[in-house]
């Protein structure tokens, strides 16, 4: 009889743990939310650095002695800088063999693309000094090619099993594009003149060596002023006031960047144009990727954590936060280039890097782990709804770029633009949004 009333206070007492417990695992979980996005934040941050102040002028430097165009170098080295951190954040996943990390990688480099083709040339078109005209070949080069890479990647994925030979048809498809890329600049004849002296990539100097601090401090403005020449007070009052905020942003990235910059000091040669250890760059280019290795991998466990955290499944977590993350270097880089008045080099890089990671970022980390392991059983299923947004943000960037030589074949008139406005800017701006927003709503 005794035995009754005791099975009921046990039972008793567990209700009341398990109620007492329940809220502090919810508040437990929004705990591990927060800290995991502050620490997201903060690795993107020194994810940013060491691609901004290291990776790419070493990978600049390579150019500038290699003698490499402005195109060619946007397309390639450039982009494989910024492309590097979806490169070794999928080689990590594969390394790791878990479902989850691959799926949130392979979302990451679909992310990654709708920002390449939506958010990143809006950004050059908004804070670029004129209408950012681009050359019509290395753009439709790199499209086609990245639509290609898109398609070979569906055809890998079609069975839900990644083989040896599939992850070498994406490897291939990278060495042609390279092909594409520098066998017109070798069969080309070599003159030396000003005019081909221009095409070669010039790295930034002085206070501009550092995209960070160009991106933030612009050196033309994003609408015109409407003050008078007499008026000279006026407008400096004007952008005093309007660069506020921004200087206040600046000096909070700077304090929270100190750490990361005094780390990179002591352990990276510096590869700027006026730097005495230029000569270093091949070592700085091997331990940047080494930091990047290490910031990917530790970004994509806190991606692990918020996702478990707020129950998010591990495609939107790729889309958004990895995606965007990845894609800080990038953007940061055609921004600085866009101002600089390099289009071509900002439009190249930021697709070229697409490129990249379909083909080689995805390919070469395969094509290893079916080496050692076998086939990868690799399900997709949001990939789909990803595929089709990516091909409509894609079908609108040509688009708009090409406008220009619609209305001149419409109009039949001799002149014609093929670039983006800000007005296209903006209209790519509200694409991405939009495509987010359905893709956070419904994944």
């Amino acid at each position: 009889m005794l035995r009754l009333p005791l099975v009921l206070a046990l039972a008793s007492v567990a209700a009341a743990a398990n109620a007492t417990t329940a809220p502090e695992a919810e508040s437990y979980a929004g705990l591990n939310a927060a800290l995991s996005i502050v620490g997201l934040l903060y690795l993107f941050l020194g994810l940013a650095i060491v691609c901004d102040d290291y990776l790419v002028p070493a990978i600049e430097t390579l150019c500038e002695k290699l003698k490499i165009p402005e195109e060619a170098a946007g397309a390639s080295f450039l982009a494989f800088g910024s492309a590097a951190p979806e490169i070794l954040l999928n080689a990590v996943a594969t390394a790791e063999g878990q479902l989850e990390s691959m799926e949130s990688s392979l979302s990451a480099i679909q992310g990654s693309a709708i920002i390449a083709f939506a958010l990143i040339p809006a950004l050059c078109a908004l804070v670029s000094p004129s209408s950012l005209a681009v050359s019509w070949g290395p753009m439709a080069r790199d499209s086609l090619v990245y639509i290609i890479s898109l398609g070979a990647l569906v055809y890998t994925m079609r069975d839900s099993n990644v083989t040896a030979w599939d992850s070498a048809l994406l490897c291939i498809i990278y060495l042609v594009y390279l092909l594409l890329i520098f066998v017109p600049i070798w069969m080309r004849a070599r003159h030396p003149s000003e005019d081909d002296e221009a095409h070669n990539f010039v790295m930034p100097t002085g206070k501009d060596a550092h995209m960070i601090d160009q991106a933030l401090h612009p050196h033309h403005a994003l609408l015109p002023t409407t003050y008078g020449t007499a008026n000279v007070a006026a407008p400096e009052e004007a952008v005093e006031n309007g660069n506020c905020c921004l200087e206040l942003t600046r000096q909070i990235v700077d304090v929270l960047s100190r750490p990361y910059r005094i780390l990179f000091a002591f352990t990276l040669p510096e590869c700027n144009a006026d730097s005495p250890s230029r000569g270093y760059y091949p070592l700085t280019l091997v331990l940047s990727i080494v930091y990047v290795a290490l910031f990917s991998a530790g970004a994509l466990y806190l991606t692990r954590l918020l996702s478990a955290a707020l129950h998010l499944s591990t495609t939107v977590a790729g889309v958004t936060l990895l995606a965007l993350g990845a894609q800080i270097p990038d953007a940061i880089a055609s921004v600085a280039l866009a101002r600089a008045g390099h289009a071509d080099a900002a439009v190249c890089n930021a697709i070229g890097s697409q490129v990249i990671n379909v083909t080689l970022g995805s390919g070469l980390p395969w094509l290893l782990y079916n080496w050692f392991h076998g086939a990868i059983a690799l399900p997709f299923q949001d990939e789909t709804v990803l595929w089709k947004w990516l091909a409509a943000i894609i079908f609108a960037y040509l688009a708009l770029n090409f406008r220009g030589v619609l209305c001149a074949c419409c109009t039949k008139s001799k002149g014609f633009f093929i670039g983006l406005s800000p007005r296209d800017g903006i209209a790519l701006l509200v694409a991405y949004a939009v495509c987010n927003a359905y893709l956070v709503w419904t994944l």
